[in-house]
């Protein structure tokens, strides 16, 4: 009879149990009783009713590859969790907080009371004695560090003697702070910088100076001004620099009457620019710019374009074969010829020809000439004899023309000869000697008057002519046509 082979059955394995003796090196007893203590949490939705929660197992994981299920349960080791050993295997676990230390605190504390302890001894030490707190500036000029006489020595040096250009448009001028009567305050400056750390709440300085080491604080340099000395020294610069205007004038010649164009003056402000400079400058400053305005001219080229209108002339007679006196007429009406008068001013028979002299061309001729002490002139020779008849010529054609101006030409000064003369009637004659007797008359027209002398034979003739504008005065214009038009 066969018999089959008998097969043993298969085993299966039974699951570890945990070991409750001293057989598990890895787990201590305290731990364990620690994990025991402990109770696992709820589930999120889980009910609870008021029942006792039944304690889960704690749990343990097989140590450095013990998993396997075929290791003797006698050979297996395990671990808690929540021990060290299980905190270091499983980085997901929180570990427990760490507390400092109570002597780690107060040694801290300690050293931050020796700290501010010695900061606030180092700046008493700083603060009692002549040292600038360092970094500190000056204008630019570094005083950090020193004494307060060192450091005016220092900005003395510097700023001593300071240049100063004042600019204007026109021109510069090269000045020093000293002549327009500035001086740096020294003293202000330094005695500021001094105190820079030291004034005010200890505490708040403290840190001030602590950071100044790291922080440059900078001061200006203040100026003191001798209001007065400033005041004359830029009155002289503006007295340099002024230009006055000049307005359009008319020019009279052989080819007519022509416009000259307005020119505008300059003048330094100086009141504005007194200001600016007091309120502007700072040391150091190279230069200042001073205000200018502009000194517009009272006429311009469009008030003088008109028509040429003769408003009067006057004609005398001489005596040709008299070569000297012939001469000096010519001489003294040609100086006169084309002579304009602008709105306002004075003509004056000498500053048109000035002094009489031989350089100019006159000659001697019969003049009136009174002694001291005697009451009648006589006849003698002398320079420039014969200007009379010219000065006398322009009266009597300035008195026609007032007869049609209502004494718009006012006569300023005039005198008469002491003897009669041949060459016009008595009480009309106007005598010149230079330089006290003159022949005046001020033109109070609105627009220019100007004059036309010429000596054909022994014929003087002079003309009074005003430049209009079109339309205006009607009752001047004469028969003949104007000469020119600009």
């Amino acid at each position: 009879m066969d018999q089959s082979p008998q097969t043993a059955p298969p085993q299966t394995a039974s699951p570890p149990s945990v070991p409750t003796n001293s057989a598990t090196p890895a787990v201590s007893r305290k731990n364990a009783r620690r994990a025991a203590r402990r109770k696992p949490p709820v589930a999120p939705g889980a009910p609870n009713n008021g029942a006792a929660v039944e304690p889960k197992p704690i749990p343990i994981r097989p140590l450095d590859g013990a998993a396997s299920t075929s290791t003797p349960p006698g050979n297996i080791s395990f671990v808690l969790a929540n021990s060290p050993a299980g905190l270091a295997a499983n980085p997901l676990v929180a570990p427990p907080a760490r507390r400092w230390p109570l002597w780690t605190a107060v040694s801290v504390l300690c050293c931050l009371v020796a700290t501010i302890g010695g900061a606030h001894g180092t700046y008493l030490g700083w603060r009692g004695g002549e040292q600038i707190a360092p970094n500190v500036f000056i204008s630019g000029e570094a005083v950090g560090g020193l004494t307060r006489r060192e450091a005016r020595e220092r900005l003395q040096k510097r700023f001593g003697n300071l240049a100063l250009t004042v600019r204007a448009p026109a021109t510069n001028y090269q000045l020093t702070l000293r002549e327009l009567g500035g001086a740096p305050d020294f003293n202000r400056a330094v005695n500021d910088a001094y105190w820079f750390g030291r004034g005010g709440d200890v505490w708040r300085n403290v840190p001030r100076v602590l950071m100044a080491r790291f922080e440059e604080h900078h001061l200006r340099l203040p100026v003191r001004w001798n209001k007065e000395r400033l005041k004359n020294r830029m009155r002289a610069v503006a007295r340099s620099y002024y230009r006055p205007a000049h307005s359009a004038v008319l020019k009279v010649d052989g080819l007519g009457v022509h416009i000259l164009p307005e020119e505008s003056g300059r003048a330094l402000n100086v009141g504005e620019t007194l200001a600016r400079l007091q309120r502007r400058y700072e040391v150091g400053y190279a230069a200042v710019t001073a205000t200018e305005r502009i000194v517009e001219p009272r006429l311009s080229a469009a008030d003088l374009v008109g028509t040429d209108v003769k408003i009067a002339q006057f004609t005398t007679r001489f005596n040709r074969g008299l070569v000297g006196r012939t001469k000096n007429i010519h001489v003294a009406s040609g100086a006169i010829n084309g002579k304009v008068l602008m709105p306002g001013q004075i003509f004056s028979f000498n500053g048109s020809t000035g002094e009489r002299t031989f350089a100019k061309g006159y000659r001697m001729a019969h003049i009136f000439e009174r002694k001291p002490g005697e009451e009648e002139s006589e006849i003698v020779d002398g320079l420039a004899g014969g200007t009379c008849q010219v000065s006398t010529t322009l009266y009597n054609a300035v008195r026609k023309s007032n007869e049609k101006l209502d004494g718009k030409l006012r006569i300023v000064q005039r005198e008469t000869h002491s003897l009669p003369v041949p060459y016009i009637a008595s009480g009309l004659d106007a005598t010149v000697a230079w330089p006290s007797r003159d022949f005046k008359f001020k033109n109070t027209l609105p627009h220019p008057v100007f004059l036309r002398t010429a000596v054909a034979g022994s014929r003087l003739t002079i003309s009074v002519w005003a430049r209009v504008p079109m339309g205006t005065a009607p009752q001047l214009a004469q028969s003949e046509p104007p000469k020119r038009r600009s």
